[in-house]
């Protein structure tokens, strides 16, 4: 299966009618067609989204959906990620791409980049407004588009984090993982370093909703009630973002990466568990946790 976040490096070619219109009415009509072919027409509006007591809880708006390690060499950091945290991926895709199997969220390797950083995708019921938002926040977003997990738009917040902004059909939302992963090589926490936090906050606030509470370091916040738990700190130099993986031994995952050619700090005890901070054998940062 191809990265299906290869098609957001690809130009938007804008169209008359607007894009946004054309691809929402699509969308409903072949809903709507669908039901009239033996489906019961739902009585819910046609945008909620309905449960049952034994179906996952569905992702919220704002958490993180999808996300893609950029690295500068995909094949280095796809045989890296694989020896250190057991990585499998599927066997098709682009040449410059890879997709993570059986882990959560769903995860990408994604090359050619000569900055390393973790690419998020948010859950949003509403692209449009949250395209408005964007753009009344100081950033940068392209308009939606539709592709087949749902209506797509991609943006740069006001210091230069990349993201993209995901509204899913309706009643298709993606699960929601456990809030530190289910096992080992899943996104675990996501950290967010940015040079203004006070701006940072101020963005995703505005945009995606996110409530903020300060953490254990100087300048450091925690975002409350996303999945995967997402971090901010401000005083970078330049905006990143940066993952840390669960494991099951830290002490194994330490020796792996290390003779996988990247380097780790001894583990350390931490509030939340035991933990390390790695780069790969490109320099791409990350951290692993034993939770």
């Amino acid at each position: 299966m191809a990265d299906p976040f290869d098609a957001l490096r690809t130009p938007v070619v804008p169209v008359d009618p607007s894009p946004v219109f054309t691809t929402r009415l699509r969308s409903r009509l072949e809903r709507a067609l669908e039901a009239e072919k033996g489906s019961r027409m739902p009585t819910d509006p046609p945008d909620a989204e309905t449960s049952t007591a034994s179906s996952p809880p569905a992702a919220r708006p704002g958490d993180i959906t999808y996300v893609s390690l950029w690295v500068p060499d995909v094949e280095r950091a796809a045989a890296f990620f694989s020896a250190v945290l057991g990585w499998r991926y599927a066997p098709e895709g682009a040449p410059q791409s890879r997709q993570v199997e059986g882990v959560v969220p769903h995860h990408g390797l994604w090359g050619g980049q000569e900055r390393s950083t973790l690419f998020l995708c948010f859950a949003v019921d509403d692209v449009i407004g949250a395209v408005e938002r964007v753009r009344r926040a100081g950033g940068q977003v392209q308009d939606p588009r539709e592709e087949p997990y749902g209506l797509v738009a991609d943006g740069t917040d006001d210091q230069g984090v990349r993201f993209a902004l995901v509204e899913s059909p309706s009643g298709t939302a993606a699960e929601r993982p456990p809030s530190t992963g289910a096992g080992h090589g899943d996104l675990a926490y996501v950290v967010m370093l940015v040079p203004d936090s006070e701006r940072g906050r101020a963005f995703y606030g505005s945009v995606l909703g996110w409530r903020f509470s300060p953490g254990n370091a100087s300048d450091g916040w925690e975002v409350d009630d996303v999945v995967p738990m997402v971090g901010m700190a401000g005083g970078a130099q330049q905006a990143s973002v940066m993952p840390m993986y669960r494991v099951d031994d830290i002490a194994v995952a330490v020796e792996r990466v290390r003779a996988a050619g990247g380097t780790a700090s001894d583990p350390e005890r931490q509030p939340y568990g035991v933990s390390s901070e790695c780069n790969d054998d490109q320099g791409t940062g990350f951290y692993l946790g034993q939770l």
